[in-house]
């Protein structure tokens, strides 16, 4: 499929043949079919307009989510792989032709499809002729790091950390949801409360991308695709957008080791569930295409080599924990109730993430969590025994995974030979990764055994006897 990207409303399309469809970044919103405010994070540091690579890298990454929200899956092959020809108006044209080869690679990697790039130079600024008068200006001396604030247990528990270590941060949150921004700014003020004396700032944004138009100007529908694995990767190119603004400053994702990784939880789960935004082998192929193209700013994962349950042990006796942790958002789904028709936003308790989250905080015995009042794993199991589907189908995939553990428990090589399917790791990370694998399996085991206790039939649906706790 051909997605010609324009910039300006002088742009018109080369000789392409078939069809293609367009999405317009025009500086007027009303002539975009991309919706954003994205130039808030530079205008509320007094600046007009990025740096010209960095503005590419803007376009680049809305486009890329653009397509990954309005291309689905289902109209391919194999239901999952698209093949995806993107015409890309550029200001270093250059610099993005020498690593076009490595970012296709790259993109292909982190959305599971096949992408091709064509650059084509542009002299146009986006959005570059304004300066802020809404807002309070920020001064970019403030600040020592930028860090994601996704509104989630592990961004959360990143800005603890680098809070109480006096480190000034920039937390830049991607609001999807309308809904969900409320709950970020909720989280952050309470944060903002428990460190008064150190500098901080909440920048949120948006992109929302509408109908693609045929070479026509007709809306041209395909319906939408939920799996958005791109989303991320607009999310760090706002936060590099900021960190380039205040200087050589670290750019941090803050994401356990165990979902960074994603060793997949059935065979059948490799490529739709498999999130890799944070896995080390894309984030270490962003990291040199940004240095080859003149970004210095590095991205960081402070927590590459955690589970969520060290995580959360590291915080969970700050005061400030205690009273917000239950207020953060780790779902896959959110701002929808799905099955129980429950106030959004929330914690299902019975999604991958969900269950994830209830293990870690397990681990530290954490008692406020504002989960689905109904969601008891095993009386979501019971109910649901005979389905494939419905509450109980990640719950089982879990208990699949665990199971598949427990046999290997002594097995380094099966368990190594897991790892790698997820993406290429070099010898070291293999063995620093098995070890956060087997922590976190052990944290999922644990939170089974205690969720079990009365014998509701978890256990021996595993069919095996767990036996003692261990803390390898």
């Amino acid at each position: 499929m051909k997605i010609w990207i324009n910039k300006v409303e002088e742009d018109t399309l080369d000789s392409i043949s078939d069809e293609v469809l367009i999405f317009s970044l025009m500086n007027k919103n009303n002539k975009s079919n991309i919706k954003t405010h994205i130039e808030d994070l530079w205008r509320r540091f007094g600046v007009s307009a990025l740096s010209d690579i960095n503005e590419d890298l803007i376009i680049l990454a809305m486009s890329v989510f653009a397509i990954d929200k309005k291309v689905p899956r289902k109209d391919f092959d194999d239901n999952w792989t698209r093949q995806i020809k993107l015409y890309l108006p550029v200001i270093e044209i250059d610099s993005w032709n020498n690593v076009k080869q490595r970012l296709e690679d790259m993109l292909s990697f982190l959305s599971g499809d096949k992408w091709e790039i064509s650059f084509r130079e542009s002299k146009e600024k986006y959005r570059g002729n304004k300066v802020n008068k809404r807002y309070k200006l920020i001064e970019k001396e403030n600040f020592d790091c930028v860090s994601l604030f996704s509104g989630g247990l592990d961004s959360f528990c990143g800005a603890l950390k680098l809070l109480n270590e006096n480190q000034r941060t920039c937390f830049i949150g991607f609001k999807e949801y309308k809904m969900l921004g409320g709950r970020q700014n909720e989280i952050f003020k309470n944060i903002n409360e428990a460190f008064p004396d150190v500098n901080k700032e909440l920048l949120l944004f948006n992109t929302n991308p509408s109908i693609p138009l045929n070479e026509n100007g007709e809306k041209n529908s395909l319906g939408a695709e939920i799996t958005s694995r791109s989303r991320s990767f607009l999310f760090l190119a706002g936060a590099l957008a900021v960190a380039s603004i205040i200087g050589d400053v670290p750019v941090y994702i803050p994401e356990n080791g165990f979902i960074g990784i994603n060793v997949p939880l059935t065979d059948s789960r490799i490529g739709s569930c498999s999130t890799r935004t944070t896995h080390p082998y894309f984030i270490n192929k962003f990291n040199e295409i940004l240095n080859d193209i003149g970004i210095k700013n590095k991205i960081l994962n402070p927590y590459a080599l955690k589970s969520k349950g060290e995580i959360v042990e590291e915080v969970s006796n700050l005061d400030v924990f205690d009273k917000t942790a239950y207020k953060t958002i780790s779902c896959s789904h959110p701002c929808h109730s799905r099955y129980d028709k429950l106030q959004t936003p929330m914690n299902c308790g019975y999604c991958y993430p969900c269950l994830i989250r209830k293990a870690s905080m397990n681990k530290v015995n954490y008692l406020k969590d504002e989960y689905n009042p109904y969601n008891k794993l095993s009386k979501t199991f019971i109910e649901n025994n005979n389905s494939i589907e419905g509450k109980a189908k990640d719950l089982k995939a879990v208990m699949y995974s665990l199971n598949r553990y427990i046999n290997h428990i002594d097995d380094d090589n099966y368990i190594n030979r897991m790892l790698i399917k997820t993406g290429k790791l070099g010898l070291e990370e293999i063995r620093q990764y098995n070890r956060v694998y087997r922590v976190s399996m052990e944290e999922i085991k644990n939170m089974i055994i205690e969720e079990d206790k009365n014998q509701l039939g978890l256990i021996e649906y595993l069919g095996i006897n767990i036996g003692e706790n261990r803390n390898d």
